[in-house]
């Protein structure tokens, strides 16, 4: 296969970029063949590829019916539709044999990630599934990750992500009918403008074993759903950690901080800071805290900032990423499968808020997930029912 015959399901905000990268031939071994939904004001961007015979379709039903039958012949397609709908386009797209690109999150709840990855492993044909955590391609994140795993400083002690720079007023809430309800969104700030903090979190630090969720809906606008979030969080190995995040906060800030044994990762502003500990005591900071005969030390640490750089395009990448999986060179940013990870905790936030109590968040495959999984259910259905 020289080219991947590409479909683009929802050409608005997001899918107009990934179709205008294609189209314009940014992307190695992807070949635009067709859309479903072009919005008006996004039609512009693709008026060449329009002109040269770019096939529209109503919807991702038109566009997989006119796959079943032959008359549209397609290798993959991304979905870039509202979460809801993540979860049935995806697994129609396996029904045919197609890779699938699906943008963040997975869908609203695990459940819908679940069944993704079912749908995948139920196929003969070996398919590509990714996932647009288009944040991971930051080298800031990328080198926290690298940090964190090497142990270089030892293991996480604590964890701290305020990002509070989503600062929306009331207009953003009212463009959009799907935006900040239950029934067509499926929550407001923690799931549509947190997902990639929350992949981040997970992917850097690993997945927490239990967290407790405070989500208040309609603090700062007249929305059911929440727009501001503080959740507590802990690891199995002993580690705590705390995520806020609001968009009513001005000025906002986003400064991650992983506190190791023997460091401080400190990012804000793009830029990634280190203090360490143990060359300026002349040891490891455990053995310090045992023997030293100050009960008041003064530890400064020495702070250095790391050369990281930063990553211009980086959907250009998560595309290019998926088309290299797709023809052998390569593994894509995101497997599919990460996508359950962040929808663990987002659902896990939601229902400890709901429910007041803590929630300890599943093992994938046990039967804890699917109680997991109902009670999450449950309570949503609940929400949708309030205000429907």
């Amino acid at each position: 296969m020289e080219n991947v015959r590409v479909g683009v399901i929802g050409v608005g905000n997001m899918g107009s970029k990934y179709a205008q990268l294609i189209a314009n031939g940014r992307i190695a071994g992807l070949r635009l063949e067709a859309v479903t939904r072009v919005r008006p004001e996004y039609r512009e961007k693709l008026q060449g590829a329009l002109d040269a015979g770019l096939r529209v379709y109503e919807s991702a039903d038109a566009l997989f019916a006119a796959v079943e039958s032959g008359e549209l012949e397609l290798d993959a397609v991304v979905v870039a539709t509202p979460h809801y709908a993540h979860e049935e386009q995806a697994v129609r797209a396996f029904q045919n044999d197609l890779h699938v690109l699906c943008d963040k999150p997975a869908g609203v709840y695990s459940r819908q990630a679940r069944r993704i990855e079912e749908a995948l492993a139920g196929r003969e044909k070996k398919l590509v599934y990714s996932m647009v955590f288009n944040q991971r391609t930051n080298p800031v994140y990328r080198r926290m990750k690298e940090i964190v795993e090497s142990g270089k400083y030892g293991s996480i002690k604590r964890v701290s992500w305020v990002v509070t720079d989503w600062y929306r007023p009331d207009v953003y809430y009212t463009s959009s009918s799907w935006r900040a309800t239950w029934d067509k969104d499926g929550g407001g700030t923690l799931l549509n403008q947190c997902p990639h903090n929350l992949d981040l979190l997970q992917w850097i630090c690993g997945v927490p074993a239990r967290v407790q969720g405070f989500c208040r809906e309609g603090k700062y606008h007249p929305i059911p759903v929440e727009d501001e979030v503080t959740a507590y969080l802990e690891w199995a190995d002993g580690a705590t950690g705390i995520f806020i995040a609001s968009t009513g906060e001005a000025a906002g800030v986003n400064r991650f901080e992983i506190s190791l044994e023997d460091a401080l990762l400190v990012c804000e502003g793009g830029e990634l800071r280190v203090c360490e500990v143990a060359g300026a005591l002349g040891m490891r900071e455990e053995a310090f805290r045992r023997t030293s005969a100050d009960p008041f030390p003064k530890i400064r640490g020495e702070w250095h900032t790391e050369e990281c750089g930063r990553e211009e395009e980086p959907y250009r990448v998560i595309l290019q990423s998926f088309s290299d999986a797709i023809l052998h060179r390569g593994d894509p940013v995101a497997w599919g499968e990460e996508g359950r990870y962040s929808l663990y905790l987002s659902n896990a936030i939601y229902l400890s808020s709901w429910n007041r109590e803590t929630v300890e968040l599943p093992v994938p495959g046990s039967e804890e997930e699917l109680r997991f999984e109902e009670a999450f259910e449950q309570g949503l259905k609940r929400k949708i029912r309030q205000y429907s």
